[in-house]
Order: structure tokens, then sequence, then C-alpha cells
């Protein structure tokens, strides 16, 4: 007699990742988009996307993502979640994370594209001399992303 195909009802229950903005021990930017099963095992996997690079998308045992172990010779976690609005924009990689984070939030939670509903990120400066000035672009650039951020974080959250 063969088993009949599992329903939804008959599933083990799923441990999901909470979505949201994750940086990992060695300091890369995810964001993880939603928890999944896998189709051959009923594993749950955690489906995230790299916040560099080509942006690619990932699945990993939800277990695995959320794990903590010793990872660089100290327990911490494998990924952390963080508030996008408790995180400092103070270098190039961060700045460009949340703008793909939130910009993703916005169509996948709304259909909104951020740069027509809202605006388009600021620029990244093409003009920094190097010495460290005071007033630099990039401090200026910091600042008018901090604004846009909290104006995204707010229609998001209308």
């Amino acid at each position: 007699m063969s088993t009949p195909n599992p329903t939804d009802h008959d599933l083990p229950p799923l441990v999901a990742t909470p979505p949201g903005l994750y940086r990992h021990y060695k300091g890369g930017w995810y964001e993880v988009i939603e928890t999944v099963r896998c189709s051959e095992t009923l594993q749950g996997m955690t489906l995230y996307r790299a916040l560099y690079g080509g942006f690619g998308h990932w699945v990993r045992p939800a277990a695995m993502f959320g794990e903590t172990g010793v990872f660089e010779g100290r327990e911490q976690r494998r990924f952390t979640l963080h508030d996008p609005a408790l995180v400092p924009l103070a270098d190039l990689p961060t700045a460009r994370a949340m703008v793909a984070h939130l910009s993703g939030r916005a169509w996948r939670e709304r259909g909104l594209k951020l740069e027509e509903a809202l605006r388009r990120p600021p620029p990244e400066p093409t003009t920094c001399c190097g010495r460290g000035c005071n007033g630099c672009v990039w401090e200026g650039f910091y600042e008018a992303l901090h604004h846009w951020r909290a104006d995204a974080l707010a229609l998001l959250d209308a």
C-alpha cells in the first residue's frame, strides 16, 4: 500500500527564520526573504539573498542559519538580525546593503519601487580627495542616506 502525499496539515512544523536584515559573523549583509520547505526532505530552509556582489539568492537549513557556534574562535551567532533603523551608516558596503534591503522589502511587501514612491537614494560620491577633510562628501552622503532610510521606513511602516 502506498503512502499518500502529505498535505500541509500532515507536514512537520517549520521553525521560521524571521524575514529581515542580517549580518553574517564574517561581516557580509544578507536579507532573509522567507522560510521554505525542501520538497525532498521536508526540512525547513531559509531563503535569503546577499546584499552585495551579484545579490544572489541562497538557501540554507533553517536550523543552521539560526545556530550559535564557535566561529573564528568565539561563540557567536552565524547570522544576527539587525533593525534597519538602528544600523550605523558609516561604510559603503553597509550603505549599499541598506538601500538594497529597503528596496527589496518595498517591492515584496507593497509592490513599490522606492525610487518612484519616495525618491532615489543619494548618489555615492565620486569626488572625494581621500584626505579626511571636515565636511567630506562622504559625511554628506551618509547624512542624506540616513534621512532617505528614515523616510523609506516610515513609508513601509505606514
